[in-house]
């Protein structure tokens, strides 16, 4: 399946792109997806005052010109904090075209290093990491929402394999240093930010907040303040056109390509706006007070793999604004929990085969089958969390947690001390 869905990516991706050298479009959509926001983000960067990045009339006028066959009344507003935006000056420096093909090879490059370095981090063995590949670089949420719509939570997933890598290596004030690169998506690093507070992982939580502030100085250098603020008020109109499209029969598509719990509960209650936020925010506050108390009782020493997988899974759901290319997290959450062999295959198969149909299902049926996924084994991991782990061929951080006799046995030295032999 995994081949299948690969050699299918990279038939429709040829297709779009030599469509899309002819100005035509691919199945009614526009060469590049969503690329084009962050190609006129490099532009203005390269030919303007660079706090207009957020100047949404001259951005849309900017992608108009860079995609002719963009729908007229489209627009990309771009929302991510300014310190990543001169990422794209480069980009910006070609045609449109052979931009999206750079950042193609880009993109895929650094998803396969990711990759490459969890595993590695992780201790998974050649067998496994083959699979791991396949099930990984196959996933919709990569394949075609990410790598042929143009997006750029590949960086994100990079950032959170490095994260791990510090962990691993006992670097913890780097560790939060790393972490903090993600503010430029701040739905994705709050709650993860906030379980280190709660789990008094001091180390983590001095790095991450050194990182904020640098950061922080980072967007003054590219943007200045006018910038800052201007990025301020691009999430505040974002959440306004998030929250003015809730309730509207015409945008469940859109609603359909979100797995947070507020748009589950939107298209779950659509006749019934305010039953659907009363229990958006009820769920939120339910998996947020359960997972904060898994992170206390686990100490202030110690990584349990599965509660960190637990918090990436909490981290889609309960979020304000989740689009299913950031679920490519989940990959993260699935490897964690497989290294210690916490992963039944049932899990690993839903979580992959569901993204194939959970749009699908979420546009026609009002039923976001992806957010039940992500919830459901956020929930069965915090549920683990703690239990000996039942195999693993060294000590690793996470059984320092446990008891010496549940470790003894978890490894399989039980029988040798139980001998009376050292």
């Amino acid at each position: 399946m995994a081949w299948v869905a690969l050699v299918v990516g990279v038939i429709l991706c040829g297709a779009s792109l030599l469509l899309g050298f002819a100005g035509r479009t691919f199945l009614g959509r526009p060469l590049g997806g969503d690329f084009v926001e962050f190609y006129t983000v490099g532009q203005i960067l390269n030919h303007y005052p660079a706090a207009r990045i957020y100047d949404l009339p001259l951005a849309t006028g900017l992608q108009h010109a860079a995609l002719p066959t963009m729908p007229e009344t489209q627009m990309l507003v771009f929302g991510q904090a300014p310190f990543i935006a001169p990422l794209f000056r480069p980009l910006a420096l070609l045609t449109y075209a052979w931009a999206y093909v750079a950042w193609l090879a880009f993109s895929a490059g650094l998803y396969i290093a990711g990759l490459a370095l969890l595993f590695r981090t992780l201790g998974v063995n050649a067998k496994d990491r083959k699979t791991g590949f396949l099930l990984a670089l196959s996933s919709t949420p990569f394949l075609f929402e990410t790598w042929i719509g143009g997006q750029m939570s590949v960086v994100v997933f990079f950032i959170w394999a490095l994260f791990f890598w510090c962990l691993e290596k006992d670097r913890h004030f780097l560790a939060g240093l790393v972490l903090a690169l993600c503010l430029f998506k701040p739905t994705l690093v709050a709650l993860p930010a906030l379980m280190l507070l709660v789990g008094r992982r001091w180390r983590e939580v001095i790095g991450f907040a050194a990182g904020g502030v640098g950061m922080a100085s980072l967007s003054i250098a590219t943007v200045g303040l006018d910038g800052c603020r201007a990025w301020f008020q691009a999430l505040a109109m974002n959440a306004n056109i998030v929250a003015g499209s809730i309730g509207k029969a015409d945008e469940a598509r859109r609603q359909a390509k979100n797995v947070d719990v507020l748009a589950f509960s939107h298209l779950l209650f659509a006749n019934w706006p305010t039953v659907a936020g009363i229990f958006s925010i009820v769920a939120a506050m339910v998996a947020l007070g359960w997972l904060g108390r898994a992170w206390w009782g686990s100490g202030s020493s110690g990584m349990d793999m599965r509660l960190w997988a637990a918090t990436l899974c909490f981290t889609l759901v309960i979020s304000p604004y989740v689009p299913i290319y950031d679920a490519i997290l989940v990959v993260i959450a699935a490897a964690l929990a497989a290294s210690v062999r916490q992963a039944p295959a049932g899990w690993l198969l839903l979580l992959y085969l569901v993204p194939w149909v959970t749009q699908s299902f979420a546009e026609f049926l009002h039923l976001q089958l992806m957010t039940m996924a992500l919830a459901g084994f956020g929930i069965w991991l915090i549920e683990t969390t703690g239990k000996p782990i039942v195999s693993h061929s060294k000590p690793r951080q996470e059984e320092s947690t446990m008891t010496s006799s549940e470790w003894l046995r978890a490894t399989g030295r039980f029988q040798v001390r139980s001998r009376g032999l050292p």
